[in-house]
């Protein structure tokens, strides 16, 4: 077992508490209490004290060695850029912050693991297929954000939303991360609507094939969870429609014709574009100012979750969108404090916590 002394400055915060008053009410220095920050271990009464004043058990500052608490394994980029040191440090850092809530998730009792022999087309194809099954969307319509969120609950992901620290948030709409065993997919609520279904579908193939981490770093494998991603918002049925909308029109009525599509079903126009060529390889129309215009007058992610600053419908779309995560945040509501549930939540000067925390245990009680 392995002392984790940063759980005191965690504690110390849900509870607003310095760690000057924390070392005063336990009768030592406040460099003491920074010495068990860094890792040396409180003997004796001091430990007791520690643990009486921040109201947990000496257990929970212990780990197993082995224990694989958080891993975040890749992003996909905002144009394929290069993932950095700093952008995977502070991705991790924040998946960090859910360490405690993700302890109490319950153990999956079935972990879904989609496996490929090779990352081809035929075999993108056929996950793709199985995938759109597992959610129950109709073949010729695109994934929506219904079916996308019912395909994660099925797979046993929890999906948490939220804005992104600065190192990453202009770079990274979504990104895996797997915390005490659980597999979690934050979204950059950033994010405008048109690019959201592609990178949480992305992020899901990620989040299904963990059982081969060596390999997340490989462009092949980017590739691979790209074209799943692809053949799952876009069907054939549904690129054959949108291909036979557009036949024989001038490119400034495709592209109109292909906005219409694109506002109907909240989707890119580079996305559709991309499926399009693969179906007709004489298709060569330029979206890219279209594209851009779309997502002036499209909301981001934020704008759907804090729609008018109502706490009430906030909650609801949270338990509407990610009932698993939202369902762990209300059982733990009760001993949380308003600073840690803005924390886990993601919440800005939008929304008050405390309107935010009564809705919740208004949920719990109902429960």
């Amino acid at each position: 077992m392995s002392w984790n002394g940063a759980i005191i400055k965690e504690k110390a915060r849900e509870m607003s508490r310095t760690i000057t008053d924390l070392s005063h009410a336990i009768g030592v220095s406040r460099q003491t209490v920074d010495s068990w920050i860094k890792g040396q271990i409180p003997r004796g009464q001091h430990l007791i004290k520690l643990c009486k004043e921040l109201e947990t058990s000496p257990s929970s500052f212990f780990t197993p060695e082995k224990e694989y608490l958080v891993s975040v394994p890749q992003h996909r980029t905002v144009r394929r850029k290069k993932v950095t040191d700093e952008m995977q440090a502070a991705s991790k850092e924040m998946a960090e912050q859910y360490i405690n809530l993700f302890r109490s998730a319950p153990s999956s009792s079935l972990v879904r693991v989609i496996r490929a022999s090779r990352r081809d087309d035929e075999n993108a194809k056929r996950l793709s297929a199985q995938l759109r099954r597992l959610s129950g969307i109709d073949d010729d319509r695109p994934m929506d954000f219904e079916h996308a969120f019912y395909l994660l609950a099925e797979l046993g992901i929890y999906t948490i939303f939220r804005p992104f620290p600065e190192e990453t948030s202009k770079d990274i709409y979504a990104f895996y991360s797997k915390i005490c065993e659980q597999r979690v997919i934050f979204v950059n609520t950033d994010t405008n609507i048109i690019d959201f279904i592609f990178q949480l579908l992305h992020e899901t193939i990620h989040a299904i094939r963990d059982e081969e981490p060596d390999k997340f770093n490989e462009v092949e494998e980017e590739d691979f969870c790209d074209s799943v991603a692809n053949y799952i918002q876009f069907p054939d049925e549904y690129v054959a429609t949108v291909s036979r909308a557009i036949e024989g029109c001038s490119e400034g009525v495709a592209v109109n014709k292909l906005k219409k599509f694109a506002m109907e079903h909240a989707h890119s126009l580079f996305g559709i574009s991309k499926r399009l060529k693969q179906f007709d390889s004489a298709f060569s129309i330029n979206v890219a100012g279209a594209d851009t215009n779309l997502k002036k007058v499209l909301p981001r992610v934020r704008d759907i979750l804090f729609d008018k600053g109502d706490a009430r419908k906030y909650i609801e779309t949270l338990c509407e969108l990610s009932p698993g995560f939202i369902d762990l945040v209300t059982k733990q509501s009760p001993n949380t404090s308003l600073r840690k549930l803005a924390e886990w939540l993601g919440l800005d000067n939008t929304l008050d916590a405390k309107e935010v925390m009564s809705e919740l245990r208004r949920i719990g009680e109902g429960s």
